[in-house]
This record gives structure tokens, sequence and C-alpha cells, in this order.
């Protein structure tokens, strides 16, 4: 896909980005999912908040949070990492690579940064999927839960 901008969010993109997770939400692909407010939005600027633009049109983002690891089976006490805290693309541009190219940024920021772990959980309603993707990035399975 030709003219694919991974860039950090800025304030200006916040109504933009509102606008994807009221999709987000329409798209109903998501547990539980409840569109995040301005004040949230806000308080997540900052170098681990990028968007992807085509054509300078904002078609998704990711946002994380670096977190400080206690009592985790599968880090030590005190390692840093970064949780993502949400990854989204508008459905006509899903199975392109721009989730992809959103999380290896995302994640390439966060070692430039000295941050080399992370974590991740979906409550998406395709997790075959969303487990093939995240695989393909070399995510290992920590636990699981179901519902039934």
């Amino acid at each position: 896909m030709d003219n694919i901008a991974i860039r950090e969010c800025r304030y200006e993109d916040l109504d933009d980005i509102l606008l994807l997770h009221k999709q987000w939400f329409k798209d109903d692909i998501t547990y539980g999912f409840t569109p995040a407010d301005r004040s949230y939005l806000n308080s997540k600027l900052g170098r681990y908040f990028l968007v992807a633009e085509v054509n300078s049109k904002v078609i998704g983002f990711v946002y994380g949070t670096i977190h400080k690891a206690k009592n985790m089976a599968v880090m030590e006490d005190g390692e840093l990492y970064i949780e993502i805290d949400d990854i989204y693309t508008l459905s006509n541009y899903r199975g392109k690579g721009i989730g992809s190219l959103l999380l290896d940024k995302v994640l390439e920021v966060s070692k430039q940064n000295g941050i080399e772990r992370s974590l991740i959980y979906s409550s998406t309603k395709d997790m075959d999927s969303i487990i093939n993707f995240y695989r393909k990035h070399n995510y290992k399975t920590w636990y699981i839960q179901m519902f039934k």
C-alpha cells in the first residue's frame, strides 16, 4: 500500500482518533469495548501513541503504557515493559500490514528507550486471527481466559 506514514499522534489528531474509536465500537469486534473520551486519549499522547496515515487520512492507531513488572510469571520484578493498550485500523485497511507497521514502530520506539519487553491482551471476537497476528510478531501466550 502506497503513501502509508506512521508517526507520533498529535493533539490535532484526536478528533480523528475519536472517530476511529466510534467506528471500532460500531464494528462490534471486541467484547466490552467502549470508545475512549478526549481526556483519556489526550493523556496517552507522547512517544508511545502513533497513528497510521494514508494520503494524510488517519486510518489507524496504537498506543501503549510503560509499566514496571511486579509478581509476573513471565517477567522479572522491576523490569520495564510496554503494554499495548489499543491498536486499531479501519476495516477496509485490515489485512494490508498496517497493524504490523503500527506495532513494529511502537515496539521500536520503546526499544530505543531501553524497553525490550511488551505485553498485550485482547478481547477480540476473532481470537484465532489475533493470536496468529501476534504470533507473527513473536508473542507467546501467557494465559487464556474463556467463557461459555
